[in-house]
Parts: structure tokens; sequence; C-alpha cells
């Protein structure tokens, strides 16, 4: 509609018109809570995104933009993964295709408080798995400069395999940071359970 808004103005918001139009345009596929930041963390299958939100709002206060640990009420906090969603990037810089298994590592794991992705690569014909170090700050946001994408720019570690289409599965996976650093993967439609080392 005429008085929809300039997308791009406001990334804490979601573009409805975005992406494929099919029944499930909204499909999340995991789900992982912060305790220590009380803010949780979605795999968004369509939108080729993560997005983080504050855990910690009333209902009421979620329907708005105040409220909250991180008084925002219910806008995202941070997002990654296709900038195009909320168009301050193109097709060329997205980083996610179709993924699965997104969560923060756990204390006390190598990486505490990165987030981890089984990047399903959907449209490209493999997949691997991506540690992101999100720009949290000392007050438990998220930095962000307007008019471009959330950073990080690109992941601090990447999992392929050599050739890189032996590991493929286009739906289901999940990724997991082990206590010693190791990270365990499931690719699932290949069942096949991988352990590899830093």
């Amino acid at each position: 509609k005429e008085n929809y808004g300039v997308v791009q103005d406001h990334p804490e918001l979601i573009d409805l018109n975005y992406g494929s139009r099919q029944q499930d345009w909204n499909h999340i596929n995991s789900i992982d809570y912060n305790e220590e930041l009380d803010q949780i963390l979605l795999s968004v299958h369509e939108f080729n995104e993560i997005w983080v939100i504050d855990h910690s709002t009333t209902t009421e206060e979620a329907a708005g933009h105040s409220g909250g640990n991180s008084g925002r009420g219910g806008d995202l906090l941070y997002r990654w993964g296709n900038p195009e969603a909320y168009k301050t990037g193109s097709s060329a810089d997205q980083k996610f295709f179709g993924q699965h298994g997104a969560c923060w590592i756990e204390p006390g794991c190598p990486g505490e408080g990165n987030i981890l992705v089984f990047n399903n690569g959907q449209g490209r014909r493999y997949s691997s798995v991506e540690e992101i170090v999100p720009p949290l700050n000392s007050t438990n946001s998220y930095t962000y400069t307007p008019g471009s994408a959330y950073g990080p720019e690109e992941p601090v570690w990447v999992f392929t395999t050599d050739p890189p289409t032996d590991l493929f599965s286009t739906l289901l996976s999940s990724v997991q940071r082990l206590p010693n650093g190791n990270t365990l993967i499931c690719s699932a439609q290949q069942g096949l359970f991988l352990e590899v080392t830093p």
C-alpha cells in the first residue's frame, strides 16, 4: 500500500511483500534461547535469515516498538543472512540458502556467544556450517549502521567438505559446538553425522 513506508528505513520490521507467495512464507525451522541475554534466535527459512527477538516483552509490548529489556518491543533486534530481505543489498549479498539449526554456542564452549548455522545451500548445491560473531555491544543490543546490512560482513568460521558437494542436505539438518572445540554436524537428508575439529 502507499502508506507502507520505505523498507530499508525499517530493518527492525518484516517486509510482508518479500519472498515467495507460498502458504508457509514465514516458516521458522529452529529456535534457540539465550538465558543470559533473554533473547530468542529464530531461523527463518524463506527469508534466508536468522532473526533475534526480545524474550522479555509482554504480549502488549511485543505488538509495538517499546518495552522489554531492549526497549524495542516486538522489533527485530538483529538479523543476518540476506540483506535483500530488507532492501539493503541484492541477491549477490545473500549468505544463507534455506538454513536450519541456528543456535548460540553454549557457555564453556569455544566461540561462546557466537551463532552457528547449518547453511543448507539451496540453489548453490552444497551445504556448509557457518559461525558468525553478532555485533553485540555492552548494552546487549546489536550495533547497526542505518542504510547498510547488519554485520558481520563474513562468518568467522566456515566448514565445507572437499569437494563441497559431498555435504549437501537441501532440508532439515543441524549443528552444535562441543566443549572440546569440535563441531558436531548432522546432514539430515544424507543421514550423515560428522564431528570436525576447528
